[in-house]
């Protein structure tokens, strides 16, 4: 009977969508889509298996030292990972410099698009703190939402970072060797970039559409495979970069690594000036 019992109750949560997370011992706890409607606190190792939702008015705690992982599921073909956390309450993910928190792929041999994103939408004041994202599509999305990113590293992603239309702060990241460093439409943002070493990336910023000024950028460290900025091509306003480190003080060469009016000309401008003349020391992750 014990033994039915747990074969029926197994049957139960598959057919109901897994809305509560089941345990294995080699993975952790194991989330299979659903979501999250009460206060709850993730440690040690953590598997997401489709999209996982916290819904509003609950917060979701992340302890120090614990990995969340994303299974690969594309059931629509697309080549991008299904997995994805989105956050429409509150998100406390504050991890430290010895244990930092860990957003990855769950496969043997992961890649960049293997899980879609960790996504803030329409949520509470969160925190995102000593935190690895990789392999991802999107490491962090931000949308409607208070946050601030101070701290973390993004690696191996597509885009490390996306927001729009958000109150946020992004300060002392590492932000090194994704196609996109940060993608953003501020649609009006309170959104401050500072500190961050953003390096080795293809692209370093990409304003794609309806962006202005309210987005303040300096004191960060760029240098990008490509073009440190590559403006949208529905980008029509000028944007204010100035303060930063491209690489050079050679104003010819920091020209060259924007993609933006001066190549075609229905696009808004990167005024850069006045620019650093050497990197910023205290950039990028605390030691």
């Amino acid at each position: 009977m014990r033994a039915g019992g747990r074969v029926l109750l197994l049957a139960v949560v598959i057919c109901t969508g897994l809305l509560i997370p089941q345990a294995r011992a080699d993975e952790g706890l194991v989330y299979r889509g659903g979501a999250i409607a009460t206060d709850t606190t993730w440690s040690g190792s953590v598997t997401v298996v489709g999209q996982l939702v916290v819904k509003k008015g609950a917060t979701l705690t992340i302890l120090p030292g614990t990995t969340v992982r994303f299974a690969w599921v594309d059931e629509d073909k697309d080549g991008i990972g299904d997995g994805e956390l989105t956050v429409e309450g509150r998100l406390s993910a504050q991890g430290t410099r010895e244990r930092m928190i860990t957003f990855t792929s769950a496969r043997e041999r992961p890649q960049p698009k293997d899980w879609t994103y960790v996504m803030i939408n329409f949520g509470r004041e969160s925190v995102v703190e000593h935190c690895l994202f990789e392999y991802a599509f999107t490491g962090l999305q931000v949308h409607f939402s208070n946050v601030v990113v101070r701290n973390n590293s993004f690696h191996d992603n597509f885009e490390a970072l996306r927001f729009s239309t958000a109150d946020i702060r992004i300060e002392r990241n590492d932000i090194v060797g994704n196609t996109y460093g940060i993608r953003y439409e501020s649609r009006g943002s309170a959104a401050v970039v500072a500190g961050n070493r953003i390096v080795g990336n293809e692209y370093g910023f990409f304003p794609v559409i309806k962006s202005s000024s309210t987005v303040r950028i300096d004191g960060n460290n760029v240098e990008s495979r490509s073009y440190n900025v590559k403006i949208g091509e529905e980008q029509r306003a000028d944007l204010d970069f100035s303060g930063n480190w491209w690489g050079t003080a050679q104003p010819e060469r920091i020209e060259e690594g924007f993609f933006d009016r001066h190549r075609e000309r229905a696009l808004g401008r990167v005024l850069y000036k006045p620019f650093l003349e050497r990197p910023v020391v205290e950039c990028g992750m605390e030691k």
